[in-house]
């Protein structure tokens, strides 16, 4: 790809099929030769669009698929209010999944961001659900540039309001226990689990600096999945609990 009018017309597309709830065909099948820095560009310009159309970033998000990072950023409409219930008419092929969240009140700046400067900048960690929704065809068949273009797949987040303070002692994320459990089924281990949260965080900080961008001081930052997905089904229950944080509840309709 790597022309601003192929990633632009990719990025209209996308932006379309996630208006109107309709799968289309993957970056690396419409173009195989495109890159990830193709797919950040594709990701950026429709968080463009979505900023114009007054659904400011507020959080941003690292994932893994296939051993590799992908940074997310989360739109202001995919936060979920306490007692919001998912409607499932409104997603294409949703799954839900665990995440710790570090709540942020210090901006992360620049190129050079270390675990110990995110750790200073974290007000707190708490438990989140996330629903990530396949707008770009089978999970199963999706490949890392793919991941990447579709912003990690993010949908809806469910974030706690309790948690923990790793202000001076971090330790804690390496021992999270974490039970999630989808109507009434248990989650088991994911495929690739970040198991160093504050470095993910700094790599996050540093990727964006490369952009011109920041982490800013009132977002969160969503790290994980923590287990593997359950399917999001029409009445579907997610159930979270992660150490002492507060336990969370999400509801689909």
């Amino acid at each position: 790809m790597s022309t601003d009018s192929g990633t632009g017309q990719f990025a209209a597309d996308l932006l379309r099929a996630h208006d109107y709830r309709t799968p289309m065909a993957a970056l690396s099948v419409v173009n195989p030769d495109a890159t990830v820095d193709d797919a950040y560009v594709v990701q950026v310009t429709v968080l463009a669009d979505m900023i114009r159309r007054n659904d400011p970033v507020i959080g941003a998000k690292v994932g893994v698929h296939d051993r590799r990072p992908v940074f997310s950023l989360y739109p202001r409409s995919s936060l979920m209010a306490t007692f919001e219930v998912v409607d499932r008419s409104k997603l294409i092929e949703p799954v839900v999944q665990p995440v710790i969240v570090l709540r942020l009140f210090k901006a992360l700046t620049g190129t050079n961001i270390t675990e110990g400067q995110v750790q200073d900048a974290t007000e707190s960690v708490v438990a989140g659900i996330e629903v990530i929704d396949f707008r770009l065809g089978s999970p199963d068949g999706l490949q890392h540039v793919d991941v990447i273009a579709d912003n990690g797949g993010i949908a809806k987040i469910l974030i706690g309001e309790h948690g923990i303070d790793i202000s001076h002692d971090s330790d804690a994320l390496s021992s999270l226990s974490c039970q999630f459990t989808v109507d009434g089924e248990e989650c088991g281990p994911p495929a690739h689990q970040i198991t160093q949260p504050l470095a993910a965080v700094a790599a996050l900080a540093n990727h964006l600096g490369a952009q011109g961008g920041m982490l800013e001081a009132d977002w969160f930052v969503a790290v994980g999945p923590l287990t593997s997905p359950g399917q999001l089904k029409v009445g579907s229950k997610a159930e979270l609990h992660v150490n002492d944080m507060a336990p969370l509840r999400l509801r689909a309709r």
